[in-house]
């Protein structure tokens, strides 16, 4: 009988030490909780923050877009005009070359009749010289 109770009394003894075993776990799975709460309010606020973010630079991106076309626009507005001036310009500098080159064709023909004339009347007072020679 006493060997039975010091049985009992060994495996009441494992029997203890298993169960603080099973403490000690249970302790060490309540400690790899509680970080992972901890972990996961950390993600959590991480992606509030980026979706913060995101938001942030989505509104930036459409402020940039809405100033890059009012820029845009300005320059067409501010440059239209100077290049309406420019056109003008080419066009009038055009007509005036136009017309000096008619004038200056117009000249050359009637010099080319001149002086066609003249080499007629040169022709024809050698011959009156060398007839009357």
């Amino acid at each position: 009988m006493e060997r039975l109770m010091e049985q009992i009394l060994f495996e009441l003894k494992e029997m203890r030490v298993d169960l603080n075993e099973v403490k000690q776990s249970q302790k060490q799975l309540e400690s790899d909780v509680r970080e992972l709460r901890a972990s996961q309010k950390q993600l959590e606020s991480d992606v509030r923050t980026l979706q913060e973010t995101v938001a942030e630079l989505q509104e930036g991106q459409a402020r940039v877009e809405q100033t890059i076309g009012k820029l845009s626009q300005s320059i067409i507005d501010s440059l239209a005009p100077y290049f309406d001036q420019i056109t003008q310009h080419i066009d009038e500098r055009y007509e005036e070359i136009h017309d000096k080159l008619h004038q200056h064709e117009r000249m050359i023909e009637t010099l080319s009749y001149r002086s066609l004339s003249q080499e007629t009347e040169l022709k024809d007072l050698k011959r009156m010289m060398q007839h009357s020679s």
